[in-house]
């Protein structure tokens, strides 16, 4: 991956994190834990797909939908703190690779304790 893309990336991750948890006043947003997880910038530096990952008892999708609706208020505050000439466009989306994560793990550990049981009944 190009450098000025994995700069950008990180740039972003960072600054995005900062603005969702401490300059945004929507109610979906504060009363959840939001977190910025991956930020994925085009090659040509116009879009941003921004994964997200939402804690709290909000629905998810909700919090999503607060996001897109602040992100023009999000770009105005991005643009006083990095140096891009353009801001990209972001598409905010909720990531569920943790719900997956520990889905698998649960799978994984049934799996031994099947196969421990397996090992005792046949001894």
């Amino acid at each position: 991956m190009n450098s000025r893309i994995e700069r950008g990336n990180s740039q972003l991750k960072k600054k995005l994190s900062g603005i969702i948890s401490y300059d945004l006043s929507d109610p979906r947003i504060l009363e959840n834990m939001v977190t910025v997880t991956k930020v994925s910038l085009s090659s040509d530096l116009k879009y941003a797909k921004v994964f997200v990952s939402v804690y709290g008892e909000t629905n998810p999708q909700e919090v999503i939908s607060a996001l897109k609706k602040a992100e023009g208020h999000i770009k105005k505050l991005l643009a006083g703190k990095l140096e891009f000439r353009m801001m990209p466009t972001f598409d905010f989306v909720l990531d569920t690779s943790e719900d997956y994560s520990e889905k698998i793990n649960k799978l994984l550990k049934n799996i031994t304790y099947s196969s421990q049981e397996d090992e005792n009944i046949s001894d």
